[in-house]
């Protein structure tokens, strides 16, 4: 696979097929019509950026990021999901997509990009790395699932 011919661009509704396959493939079962759900309104919105990395017709990759405005920092990007097909890792699809998003993020007016990775993604790991992401903290996630009320 020529690194030179994937191409990047921004993700629209037409990429949910492609984009739910490669998030159930990492682990995040979904289909399209949920995508499409979910993206309607994401990439709708300005402070969100989501793009994905094609080579011809077929979607290698994909990778979303938003602004995080919080009261005790700065503003950030943060990257709230970056997938690439098992069979295009190491060809320079993940890479292309961090540096879109960083792209984007720096017309955002913020000045620190950021990612979670699962913990026990030790190879995201190093690829963050790789990239000049340096590991800030561990913590903890904590759901509360909230009833639906009708």
């Amino acid at each position: 696979m020529s690194e030179t011919r994937i191409r990047l661009r921004r993700m629209t509704l037409l990429d949910a097929p492609a984009v739910a396959a490669l998030a159930t493939e990492l682990g995040y079962p979904s289909d399209a019509a949920r995508v499409i759900a979910r993206a309607d309104e994401v990439l709708k919105r300005e402070d969100h950026a989501a793009f994905v990395a094609t080579l011809g017709d077929a979607v290698l990759g994909w990778g979303h990021a938003y602004v995080c405005y919080l009261i005790e920092s700065e503003p950030y990007v943060e990257i709230g999901g970056l997938v690439v097909s098992t069979h295009a890792r190491g060809a320079g699809v993940g890479t292309k997509l961090v540096e879109a998003i960083a792209g984007w993020a720096r017309t955002q007016g913020v000045d620190a990009l950021r990612v979670r990775s699962q913990i026990k993604r030790e190879a995201a790991h190093a690829f963050y790395r790789k990239r000049g992401f340096v590991e800030r903290k561990t913590q903890l996630t904590f759901v509360r699932p909230l009833a639906k009320h009708d």
